[in-house]
């Protein structure tokens, strides 16, 4: 099992260290956070591409144009990140991330996220060689994109209650200890909400740092039930429902906000957290309608997509928790 705190490099401007890599580079990014690497290093990749999507028969076909290289390297978010990673997968080529906000764990996770006609899958397995993580240019992204990295660390709450309950209703298994340690996760995210929330080099080694522990926990397992829950399908079917992009964090956390109260699961609690690091879990993209369209769908969605069993399974979800559902969420001014 990979330790990732190892290859992880830290500091201010730390990302001049690509100017001293050798041989052919291929660089997978997106135009703003390119221009914000350009700012800082004088660094020239062989070729760059952009990333624009991750539909698995696009990637293919991008796979199918490259010729060798000695370095893939991944600089952006979530997008970049996984396609440098489906790069470097599917080549056999060494991988350097350096993410230019924490608004995912995509960077610090093996597996990558991919869609099949729509809807997220999960394939291949890459550890990066190095993983960057630049203050600087992370403090650059707007606030509440860096805060919204912390939904994957605090959906481990709702994940942690639909785990329990799929392992006495269906007998999956279920580890107790990996429990226990990731909800240590949640507790050291309370404990520096102050510092995630303006995004300081502490607050963003505490998001880097809980990414780690949560993707140890996952790898020890054996996939990624201690983070992953209800509150994902509500990200996936909004997702495939209303085929809008949204930024991951949000709508995790839009997902944990309803999936809580489903759960009768601390629902002020982990409300006030997501508050006090400035998550945004409003869904104000949303309309009602689609917030309503959304929900109903949750178990037709869940049964057809094969997803694993959590509250959604349990318990039944009608117009009126869709309705004080929308109370709920007009009471944080959405």
């Amino acid at each position: 099992m990979p330790n990732w705190r190892e290859i992880i490099s830290r500091g201010d401007k730390i990302s001049k260290k690509l100017e001293k890599l050798s041989g052919k580079t291929l660089v997978v990014t997106m135009e703003i956070p390119w221009g914000k690497l350009r700012k800082i290093s004088l660094f020239e990749p062989t070729r760059l591409i952009y990333a624009n999507q991750m539909e698995i028969q696009f990637l293919n076909e991008i796979v199918e144009t490259l010729d060798n290289f000695d370095w893939v390297i991944g600089i952006g978010g979530g997008v970049a990140c996984d396609m440098a990673k489906f790069i470097s997968w599917k080549k056999e080529i060494p991988l350097i991330l350096l993410p230019t906000v924490i608004s995912v764990d995509a960077p610090f996770t093996a597996s990558i996220a991919i869609r099949e006609n729509d809807v997220v899958k999960y394939v291949g397995s890459v550890v990066p060689n190095e993983i960057i993580i630049d203050y600087n240019i992370i403090s650059q992204a707007p606030p509440e994109l860096n805060r919204a990295g912390v939904a994957d660390i605090l959906s481990i709450h709702t994940a942690l209650w639909d785990w329990r309950l799929s392992s006495e209703k269906t007998g999956e298994r279920y580890d107790s200890k990996i429990a226990e340690e990731a909800k240590k996760c949640l507790d050291f995210v309370e404990e520096n909400a102050e510092e995630i929330r303006k995004v300081s080099s502490k607050g963003i080694d505490v998001i880097v740092d809980m990414y780690c522990r949560e993707v140890d926990l996952c790898t020890e397992f054996g996939n990624s039930r201690p983070e992953e829950g209800s509150e994902h399908i509500v990200a996936y079917c909004a997702e495939y429902l209303t085929k809008e992009q949204f930024l991951h964090g949000n709508i995790v956390a839009f997902g944990i906000f309803c999936m809580s109260r489903l759960q009768e699961n601390f629902p002020d609690w982990i409300t006030g957290l997501m508050d006090r690091v400035g998550l945004d879990f409003s869904a104000g993209n949303l309309t009602n309608d689609k917030i309503r369209k959304i929900l109903l769908s949750l178990k037709e969605f869940k049964d057809q997509s094969d997803l694993f069993y959590s509250v959604i399974d349990e318990k039944i979800i009608d117009e009126n928790f869709v309705s004080n559902i929308l109370k709920e969420l007009n009471r944080y001014e959405r």
